[in-house]
């Protein structure tokens, strides 16, 4: 599913209700909030409302979020939202510009497709 951030095992490793919509496609109940954290990150950066927000900063650290951030995020995650989490994170002015240059050069895979 995804790389592993190393967390401390907690006793609601499990993804709350509420996120249950933003993972679809796959069973909520056996998305691991430690195992799976850069699906949940990723997801929540994304796509989630203001209080997947705040539940993502309180069950993640800092550092976990940066992490992510530098190592997936600046390539998975659309402009917008890379360009809010690098703020919101302290990402430097030049390091943000270049990564937002580089989103923004990505090709759409949606628009490369075929629908014949």
């Amino acid at each position: 599913m995804d790389k592993k951030i190393k967390r401390n095992p907690r006793k609601d490793a499990v993804i709350p209700g509420f996120l249950f919509p933003l993972f679809w496609e796959y069973e909520p109940h056996n998305i691991d909030i430690g195992h799976h954290a850069t699906l949940i990150i990723g997801r929540i950066m994304e796509m989630g409302s203001w209080k997947a927000m705040i539940w993502l900063q309180k069950t993640y650290s800092k550092t976990e979020i940066l992490s992510y951030l530098e190592t997936k995020g600046k390539h998975a995650l659309p402009p917008r939202e890379l360009n809010y989490w690098a703020l919101m994170y302290g990402i430097s002015p030049k390091k943000r510009k270049r990564w937002l240059k580089d989103a923004m050069e990505r090709p759409d895979v949606w628009n490369t497709r075929d629908s014949r």
